[in-house]
This record gives structure tokens, sequence and C-alpha cells, in this order.
């Protein structure tokens, strides 16, 4: 249970994180998570088309950045 709560904690901390970063001009934003198969999501834009997909995003120009957890350590 404790450590369920330590999660639950940095999920929100994560959220309020991508609200902040969402407030900056050109910057939108898209944060899903997924824990033991109940989704959070976050979206900086409330449009119907935000957030493009996956294909539209890797067809996207300027290439996108994208980073996996191997490419953290």
């Amino acid at each position: 249970k404790r450590e369920n709560e330590g999660i639950n904690r940095r999920i929100n901390t994560l959220v309020k994180k991508a609200y902040e970063l969402g407030g900056f001009d050109g910057i939108d934003l898209a944060l899903f998570i997924c824990k033991h198969g109940r989704y959070t999501t976050y979206r900086s834009r409330d449009h119907a088309s935000w957030p493009p997909s996956m294909a539209e995003i890797q067809t996207a120009y300027p290439l996108p950045k994208n980073i996996l957890p191997r490419d953290m350590e």
C-alpha cells in the first residue's frame, strides 16, 4: 500500500509538471500513463485532433526525437 501511494504521488507530480510545460508558448503536450490497465491522460490542448497518432508523429518534419528507457541509462 505504501509503495502504491508513492507511485500515485509521482503520477500526480508528473501530471502537474506536464500542465506547467503545456503553459509555455509553442509547446503542446500529451501524457499517457498506464498503471495496472488503467490510463491517466493529460492533454494541453482540448481538440479532437490532439494528440496526433503515432503514424502522424513518425512522418512529421522535423523528424521526431524518440526516447526509450535505454536512452536514459
